[in-house]
């Protein structure tokens, strides 16, 4: 057995300055691109079929680093399956305890990376603000030593010990090929499963998440000096600024594939008319931004937060915030509406 072995040619990941704010899409693109598949689907593609880019969170729970978004809180087994089925491969999922280091250093020798399921708590100098998904792209002294990717370009070297909670997950053989149009048509089948979610142990989708966190807003959850602000609050106006509920740009998209999804252009059509909920004279709006975020902006309650902890303090004007997302949940309930109606 070779004692240590890295993959090459490590290109950026998880990088938030191209919008890449959601762990699992871009490790599974990775993969794939090692798998011989380097171009398409893209980030974005993927990210809808994981269900990322489809519906909002919000944890009432303080935050636990887990990654703010459909993947971070369904993280596990069935969820990871059906995302590589959607795709067209197998997978397995072998949780902690149960660690096969010949297996993962015959995947680094093959050229392909191995995805982790874990907790940036349990990682020793993963210092982010949420992690879940890292990669192993690399292993020292036999397989002992795991070299994580964990963002960006940063790979930190990772003992393996009797207590380590690390769940792997080996993408297997390819099953079957998956057109872009079937992956699209996939997205667009499961949008409204993930915008229904129940709530799970305080965490909400979709127009519920909205919901919930307008009425934290207003209960004064976030006057609490003593709760970090970006991890439990910030974090969400970042997830509603990467994707605005919905991502409608597949219904023009498969449009544009051919004339028998042209109804879809008409979705796409009153989606966009229905979402961007704010357009005040100085700010213009296209298809790729999203009127809540400039609204909550523009009331004090961005990602500007020292602009934001102000405003958590004045009754009136978090009263005007919790009103501005009750008022995007009723319009997501409406998307919903026309998306279950198109789908039938």
């Amino acid at each position: 057995m070779r004692r240590s072995n890295k993959l090459r040619r490590i290109r950026r990941f998880f990088a938030g300055g191209l919008g890449h704010n959601y762990g699992l899409p871009d490790c599974v693109k990775f993969v794939l691109e090692r798998l011989g598949a380097p171009d398409k689907p893209d980030y974005w593609d993927i990210a809808a079929i994981t269900g990322d880019t489809v519906a909002q969170v919000y944890n009432r729970n303080p935050a636990t680093g887990c990654e703010y978004c459909v993947s971070g809180y369904l993280a596990g087994p069935e969820h990871l399956a059906y995302v590589f089925d959607a795709l067209g491969y197998a997978c397995e999922y072998v949780p902690a305890g149960q660690i096969d280091v010949k297996r993962i250093v015959g995947y680094i020798n093959r050229g392909i990376p191995v995805l982790v399921k874990t907790n940036m708590y349990d990682i020793p100098g993963w210092n982010e603000d949420v992690g879940t998904y890292p990669l192993v792209i690399g292993y020292k002294n036999k397989g002992q030593t795991l070299q994580l990717l964990v963002g960006d370009k940063k790979i930190i070297d990772y003992e393996l010990h009797d207590q380590s909670k690390l769940d792997f997950i080996f993408i297997g053989e390819k099953r079957r090929d998956v057109t872009l149009e079937a992956l699209y048509l996939k997205a667009i089948a499961k949008m409204p499963h993930w915008l229904t979610l129940p709530e799970r142990d305080g965490m909400f989708f979709g127009a519920a998440a909205f919901r919930a966190w307008a009425d934290d807003i207003e209960a004064g959850r976030f006057e609490d000096e003593a709760l970090p602000l970006w991890e439990n609050y910030g974090v969400y106006v970042c997830n509603l600024a990467t994707s605005p509920a919905i991502p409608f740009f597949i219904f023009r998209k498969l449009a544009q594939m051919s004339p028998a999804y042209s109804r879809y252009m008409m979705l796409f059509d009153e989606i966009v008319k229905l979402l961007p909920s704010f357009k005040p004279d100085d700010i213009t709006l296209d298809d790729s931004k999203d009127g809540l975020w400039s609204q909550l902006e523009h009331l004090g309650a961005g990602m500007d937060l020292e602009k934001t902890k102000i405003t958590m303090r004045d009754k009136e004007k978090r009263a005007m915030v919790a009103d501005a997302l009750r008022d995007y949940a009723g319009r997501l309930d409406k998307a919903l509406a026309l998306l279950e109606e198109y789908i039938r």
